[in-house]
């Protein structure tokens, strides 16, 4: 099939593939719920931050020859600083700290609590979509401050964030994957915390199950004892505006090295996403990934350029390059003449006319 036929053929196909996929719109009850355990999250995220920040680490008087002197230790850092001799003056700091810290840790271990209570009802009403484990690999990511800076998620994980931010369901069997794909701009220098400063990615994989390890014939891939996979990708011929050498989160070498991929390309400066998810025990995480547009563009370009991608995959792009656009320009009222795709070739921008944007996806009638 020469390469025109080829598009034409997926072209025709969906009109079909739009009558034919299930976007479900979430009801009120459950966007009320939905949004309820959002607001509180986002709390949660910035106590954390706080406590980190002001109160992370530790604050103690250390005895140096026959003088004490109170020691600061913040949060992720060997760094230590004097704040002088132990006087009144350094009791009271140690003591407003001590005080600041514990309101910090309530604070959060209550807003913690309240999710976990809320939780049963975020799976009772069928909100808790992303698999356990992929939920705790970014939770970790986002945790580190890697997600969204110099990390984000590309692949089917994706679907998650658009889902929950356009306040649907999309069909489960398209949510179906294996792995989790991350982009890496290695341009952006990772700050690494003492858990993980030695092993980059793979370390901080670990933190979350220990039997991952760097596949043995595919550097950028990690997999656990269950076949579990993390992808490290990085686009091609983007200027290699880098660092020298491999592209790693760090220097061991056992961790991930990023292989580059034709599709991703154009991807580094397109405009990010991030919507907060909850997983199947109905916690919540947020997922950083690319405009649900260039999602669905860069979906259709695999289509119609990727002769040697497997059938049933590309089969499957395509459903997800549909009903992404159909998302994205029906229910979160984005459109693709927006300038800020303008980044993109022309060329890529206008695989949207693959698009069915026209037709109504709603249920048929009795």
């Amino acid at each position: 099939m020469t390469q025109n036929n080829f598009a034409n053929t997926i072209k025709g196909n969906h009109y079909l593939l739009a009558k034919s996929m299930k976007i479900i719109e979430l009801d009120g009850d459950s966007i009320r719920d939905a949004v309820d355990a959002r607001d509180r999250y986002d709390l949660l995220l910035a106590s954390q931050r706080e406590a980190r920040h002001s109160y992370g680490g530790s604050m103690k008087f250390e005895t140096r020859g026959d003088v004490e002197y109170l020691i600061r230790r913040p949060f992720g850092s060997s760094s230590r600083k004097s704040l002088g001799r132990r006087s009144s003056e350094t009791e009271q700091k140690l003591a407003m700290f001590s005080e600041g810290k514990a309101r910090a840790e309530e604070r959060v271990f209550s807003l913690r609590k309240q999710l976990e209570e809320r939780a049963p009802i975020l799976r009772a009403r069928g909100l808790g979509r992303v698999p356990t484990l992929p939920a705790r690999v970014m939770r970790k990511l986002d945790d580190l401050g890697w997600l969204g800076t110099s990390l984000v998620v590309l692949g089917t994980n994706a679907l998650y964030a658009y889902e929950a931010k356009a306040a649907v369901r999309i069909e489960t069997s398209m949510l179906a994957t294996g792995d989790v794909d991350v982009l890496y701009d290695a341009r952006r220098r990772l700050v690494m915390s003492g858990e993980v400063n030695k092993n980059g990615l793979v370390g901080a994989l670990k933190a979350v199950d220990k039997s991952f390890e760097r596949s043995k014939n595919k550097s950028y891939t990690a997999s656990n004892k269950d076949g579990y996979m993390v992808d490290l990708l990085e686009p091609r011929d983007h200027d290699r505006i880098m660092r020298k050498g491999p592209a790693q989160l760090s220097d061991d070498p056992e961790d991930l090295i990023a292989t580059t991929t034709e599709s991703s390309k154009w991807l580094l400066n397109v405009p990010k996403f991030t919507a907060t998810v909850f997983d199947e025990r109905g916690l919540p995480l947020r997922i950083t990934t690319i405009d649900p547009r260039v999602y669905a563009l860069q979906k259709q370009w695999i289509v119609e350029n990727d002769t040697t991608r497997d059938p049933a995959k590309r089969v499957r792009d395509e459903q997800q390059a549909q009903v992404v656009a159909t998302i994205a320009t029906k229910h979160l009222g984005l459109n693709f003449d927006d300038t800020a795709l303008s980044g993109l070739p022309a060329s890529f921008r206008r695989l949207a006319g693959r698009f069915d944007l026209t037709g109504d996806d709603s249920p048929p009638e009795w």
